[in-house]
């Protein structure tokens, strides 16, 4: 019956929503088009275009059931902090391990949204989807050999003996969100989900059953709408004891970067993920805007946005190709003009200019594998030496192949498409046809999982319990790559392979031994900086943690003592910071 109140519930919002459209709502019901600002808190810069669905396993669905900002409605696990690279208790309660075998307690105090209890049965069923279908997660029954269930609460992850990776199978629990048995029980004994391994991937699910504080309220076209869930189990004595401070979590679709940033700026939007140039001219002009760091670079690096060459295409199936291109790159136009110096300088590398990642490296064996500056007198040497002759038209071509490429990113990323405004024109200087193709958001996303790209901008990896391993996965591995034709949903979407790139990657979660360790990845540098199967242009914040202090003010900043990260508010242990939210005084 619950479930039946709760449709109801959602058909009346629609009805009251139409009504407010065309100026017929009643007087003091709430809808998504008069929330209350004082209880409501806007983000932008994570939903790009209309919503494509709500549940976390889906594909490019937007919004606040996708990747890490899920946690609002899809909880995982545990959290991790970037800050301090800690697992925090979500959805469980602890985890340890005992050889190649990590045990999970869960919270016996979580529920469902719909106000059933969570139990183990209800994690091993989420894992054992992913097992059964081509979802983005099911890259970790690569290291699994089961999730099984000891009692109600209680969950155990056996690590493939041959393939066994730690630090992947705690990324498994900080990653994968969980959501109800009976739900996907309910759809496939329906027929609305199918059996095929793509089904769940393309199954929208906007009435999928999380864990989370919140649930969705409304969507269309331009926003997206999630209202708390005042019976939410968090505010047990157990987790938070108390709700999140906002009742209501907004998102406005915008265009474009300028017409978001306009919002911040006035203080229609409160929290900022998307890239807002020279930030610091906001407070200037007196708008109270705030970064996580104070001071430059404003925001703490955690990607390396990149340009990944799909290496099954003719010209680019050659490394000289490649590595010409890394070659003539302005990489210092990039950091400045478009990413506003938010980047230190940029390394000929795979790793973050962070203490921790180049610890791992031999920075004097890399240098023969490096260049200085702009190289274009090198690039061309290379060229010419694999036998690109430029044309009449001053295009290079070797056997009926012109090195003529599009490179693509979503429209409106302005800083993304500033920076391959620059490699268009830098592909010029040494004989490359490199035009720019800006899609939207969801043809992009289309394009990178079907590999119908020739040079695509991305972030291969992200932060988490298991980086910089993740990232050198996500830039290099082949091992699980999908047949060509079959949408790839694991990274690498540039079909790179390498056999003994292959084998470092395996190899580095199980060696213990500093030494063998660095030599490993800085051989796994060199494979990269030889054949260079995408090239790092800068290094971004994993997210762009701006505020406005207009509505509400307490969110998280640098040495703040309260311990949570610039992710915000919305993806893995930065969720505490909206039990920290108060009003604004007036």
């Amino acid at each position: 019956m619950k479930n039946v109140r709760n449709l109801v519930v959602f058909m009346l919002v629609l009805m009251v929503t139409a009504a407010t459209v065309f100026g017929q709502a009643k007087k003091g019901v709430v809808t998504a088009y008069n929330l209350p600002r004082n209880e409501t808190l806007y983000f932008n810069g994570i939903q790009w275009g209309a919503p494509r669905g709500n549940s976390p396993y889906a594909n490019n669905n937007n919004g606040f059931a996708e990747n890490g900002h899920r946690q609002l409605q899809y909880e995982t696990l545990f959290i991790y902090n970037l800050l301090d690279g800690k697992l925090y208790p979500q959805i469980g309660d602890k985890y340890t391990w005992n050889g190649q075998t990590l045990t999970v307690e869960l919270n016996k105090n979580v529920k469902f949204s719909d106000g059933t209890p969570l139990t183990a049965a209800d994690v091993v069923y989420c894992f054992d989807l992913a097992k059964k279908y081509s979802i983005g997660n099911s890259g970790y029954w690569t290291y699994l050999d089961s999730v099984t269930a000891q009692g109600n609460y209680t969950v155990v992850f056996q690590g493939k003996a041959a393939n066994f990776n730690m630090k992947q199978m705690e990324q498994a629990i900080s990653e994968f969100s969980i959501t109800s048995k009976a739900y996907w029980e309910k759809k496939l004994a329906s027929g609305e989900l199918g059996t095929r391994p793509s089904d769940l991937i393309n199954f929208m699910g906007w009435d999928c059953v999380g864990t989370g504080p919140y649930m969705l309220f409304y969507y269309d076209e331009t926003k997206l709408v999630a209202i708390r869930n005042d019976d939410y189990w968090g505010k047990h004595s157990s987790r938070y004891k108390k709700l999140p401070a906002p009742k209501y979590i907004a998102h406005n679709s915008y265009k474009d970067n300028a017409t978001g940033d306009e919002a911040f700026r006035r203080g229609e939007v409160d929290m900022s993920q998307q890239f807002i140039a020279q930030v610091w001219k906001m407070w200037e002009g007196g708008a109270k805007v705030e970064t996580f760091i104070s001071q430059p670079p404003y925001y703490m690096p955690g990607v390396i946005p990149s340009i990944i060459f799909n290496t099954t295409k003719p010209g680019l199936n050659d490394k000289v190709v490649r590595k010409a291109i890394a070659m003539v790159l302005d990489y210092d136009m990039i950091g400045t003009n478009a990413m506003s110096g938010y980047t230190a300088k940029k390394q000929a590398s795979m790793m973050l200019p962070l203490p921790a990642e180049q610890a791992l490296i031999d920075l004097n064996a890399l240098k023969q594998y490096q260049w200085e500056g702009i190289d274009v007198t090198g690039a061309n040497r290379l060229l010419d030496q694999a036998g690109w002759v430029r044309g009449t038209d001053g295009i290079r071509a070797k056997g009926g192949v012109k090195l003529s490429f599009k490179v693509e990113c979503p429209y409106g990323w302005s800083d993304w498409n500033a920076s391959l405004e620059v490699v268009a024109q830098a592909g010029r200087q040494i004989g490359m046809d490199i035009t720019t193709y800006f899609p939207e958001a969801g043809v992009w996303s289309d394009d990178r999982l079907n590999g119908t790209f020739d040079i695509i901008m991305d972030s291969p990896g992200g932060q988490g319990i298991s980086s910089p391993w993740s990232r050198a996965y996500a830039m290099m591995y082949s091992k699980y790559l999908p047949p060509r034709g079959t949408p790839n949903a694991i990274g690498n979407y540039g079909r790179y392979s390498n056999a003994r790139a292959d084998a470092i990657i395996d190899e580095i979660p199980n060696t213990t031994d500093a030494a063998k360790l660095k030599a490993l990845w800085t051989e796994l540098n060199q494979i990269y900086l030889d054949e260079m199967p995408c090239a790092g242009l800068m290094y971004r914040p994993w997210l762009f943690h701006t505020v406005n202090t207009s509505v509400w003010t307490g969110f998280p900043k640098l040495g703040d003592k309260t311990n949570v990260p610039p992710t915000i508010m919305a993806n893995g242990y930065g969720i505490v910071g909206l039990y920290n939210l108060k009003p604004a005084k007036k």
